[in-house]
Parts: C-alpha cells; structure tokens; sequence
C-alpha cells in the first residue's frame, strides 16, 4: 500500500533478510512469549455465580451434586456466551454441556457454602465460579466446525439514564453494588463485553467530559449509554457507545423486560451479543497488509504493539522498519477489515485511512 521504508525518513531499525538459523531463533524468541501469555487464564472461561442448591444424605455428597450441577448450567452458559445462535444452529453436529461440562479447570465457592437439615437429608446452597479448560473448549467447538468468540472487548462504563417514565434512582440502583461501608458499580470481567457500572445517575445523556473523572477511577475504556423507558408496563433498553470514533454508535435496542432487573441483565447479554456478531469470524482464510504505525513516544508503540500482539485476528506480524514516529509493518489477518477494526479498537487502537490510500494505526484518541 506504500513504500518502505516508513515516510521516506531513514529508519533507525531495518530488519534485513535472515538466514535460516536467525530466522529460526527469532521465532523460538517469539514462540517463548507467546507460550508465556498463554499461561495467562483467559477470564472469558470463567463462569461465575452458579447457584449450588441440592440435597443428599450428607453435606459433603450435597455440595458435591451441587457444584456439578452448577457446572452443567455453567457448560451451557460458555456455549451460550462463545458462540451466537445462528452458528449454533448451523454445526455440523449439536454443542452438548454435558460435553463441555467435563472440559473444567477448577471451581471456587463465592462467600460461604450454607447447610441445613431439611426433610430427606441436608440442604446445601451457596454460589460457585466454574473454571473451564479454553484449550479444550476451543478444540471441541473447531471439531464441531462452529464459529466462536472468546477475545474480549474493550471494559466500558455503563451510564445508566433514564426516560422521564422511569424512576431514576431505581435504574441507577441495577447498576451498583450497596453495603455498610461503600457504593461501587456492578461489574464483570469475565463477559465478553466486561463492564463497570457507574454510581452516577442520569436523567438525560451526559457527555464524555462529564464521566471523564469515573472513566478513570474505574480504568475502563469508553462510556455506554444504557437509557431505559417503558412502552405500556415494560422496560425496553437503549444502548449506545459514546466514542466518537465508532462508525455507528448504537449498539441496539432491547425488550420487552418485565423488570429493570431482568432490563439490566438484558442490556449486558445485548452488549456481548453485539461484540460477537462484530469480531466472529466465520471464513478460514487471510489478508495480508502492509500499513504504517504512527505513534509520539514509546509507550504509544508499545500500546500499538501489544493490540497486534494480542489480537487474535492478526498472525505473521512483521515490523520492517521503525523510527522515532512511525513504523512500517506487515501481516495477515483474518475476517473482514471492519472486524480487524473493531477489535483493534477494543485495545486501544484505532485503524484509519492514511493521507496515501493505506492504513495507519494510532493509539486511540491521537490526533
């Protein structure tokens, strides 16, 4: 798309041909970090607040049925946040939980696990995270030939506004969490979409300079409007995405809810829905791409770098050249061009068209 090297300008770093021994080496370099992120727990696998509720004749035999059970639900709930259901129903052969549920890592009880003598035996409740092996997973849905999503995209802050027909403190109050000692947001950071909810409520939309102070207190990313308002008795939810670099800002609308508490856990599964039908990837093939990286100081390379790096669309990543300002860079991608897009913009970093015809990446925000 442009010549290298980056803007005509002498680069401080050229990358000149390898041998083969040089060019083995830098990829054993490369293997080794990759396989030390890989380490990393991707958080998506993780299920969190399954509800253990069972009895049997002891408390241990209790929370032991409890907690497999627990992880059935779990089981269908990754299948349900991985995949959407039109490349569900589309598989080669059906997704089982009850496959999926013997693909887990480890289990963690939230808070503490209760018993109690009932008739027949002793009760045992409570709330469980399952852990389930992403490896694995990813194998089964690949042999099942179904398209998935497991990269996440970028954590926002949820600022809930509400229509003159809804009480605002009560739709504030779906959005956080209350005890003796401290107000904070709601928030999970294992959806697909992870979010905090602001402490904040609104009335009507606010700007981005005026959550800007919670933006950073809470290190998320971007604001979402969740705006709600009643048609007859139900709640319907309005979403929209307050950057001003999104092409289209509105995320959706969702509804009929009978509750704001069923329109808040509506709003979340609409966000990670809308994440996967912008990032799945359904062909086999890629594109190769030649583009400049244009950055003022190191950490805004670093911050480029690592969205590439950690972007499950971009593979056989090259820099030619580099400067002080800029890179040249190469490498393949797979999906659509709007998909590389948005997922790159999910970390931080923005793919734009340069002055040339190419593309240029940026961190998010420069100018």
């Amino acid at each position: 798309m442009h010549n290298l090297p980056y803007n005509g300008r002498k680069a401080l770093i050229r990358m000149p041909a390898m041998k083969k021994i040089a060019r083995f080496v830098a990829l054993a370099v490369v293997s080794a970090v990759v396989a030390g992120s890989a380490f990393a727990q991707n958080p998506v696998y993780r299920v969190r607040d399954l509800v253990v509720d069972s009895v049997a004749p002891s408390a241990a035999d209790a929370s032991l049925q409890g907690r497999n059970a627990a992880r059935l639900v779990g089981a269908q709930r990754l299948i349900d946040r991985l995949t959407l259901p039109e490349d569900r129903a589309a598989t080669r052969s059906p997704l089982e939980a009850s496959a999926v549920a013997q693909l887990y890592r480890s289990y963690q009880t939230q808070g503490e696990m209760k018993s109690s003598s009932v008739a027949g035996g002793i009760r045992a409740t409570g709330l469980v995270t399952w852990t389930f092996e992403e490896d694995r997973v990813r194998a089964y849905l690949d042999q099942r030939g179904v398209a998935y999503v497991d990269n996440q995209a970028a954590s926002s802050l949820i600022v809930p506004v509400a229509a003159s027909n809804v009480n605002a403190a009560d739709w504030g109050a779906q959005w956080v969490n209350r005890s003796a000692s401290a107000v904070s947001g709601k928030s999970d950071e294992t959806a697909l979409a992870p979010y905090v909810g602001s402490v904040q409520t609104w009335t009507q939309r606010p700007s981005t300079s005026d959550i800007q102070d919670e933006l950073s207190r809470t290190h998320t990313d971007h604001g979402v409007i969740a705006e709600v308002y009643m048609q007859g008795p139900q709640y319907y939810v309005r979403l929209t995405d307050m950057r001003t670099t999104v092409p289209n800002p509105t995320i959706g609308v969702v509804g009929p809810f009978v509750s704001l508490s069923s329109a808040q856990s509506g709003a979340v599964a609409e966000l990670e829905r809308a994440w996967k039908a912008a990032s799945v990837v359904r062909s086999t093939g890629a594109t190769s791409v030649s583009l400049i990286a244009q950055f003022q100081d190191i950490q805004q390379w670093t911050k480029i770098r690592k969205g590439l790096e950690n972007s499950r669309l971009v593979r056989d990543l090259n820099v030619e050249s580099i400067t002080v300002v800029g890179a040249d860079i190469s490498f393949s991608y797979s999906g659509r061009p709007e998909q590389l897009a948005s997922d790159l913009r999910s970390r931080g970093v923005d793919l734009r068209n340069g002055v040339g015809g190419g593309w240029v990446l940026l961190v998010s925000g420069a100018p």
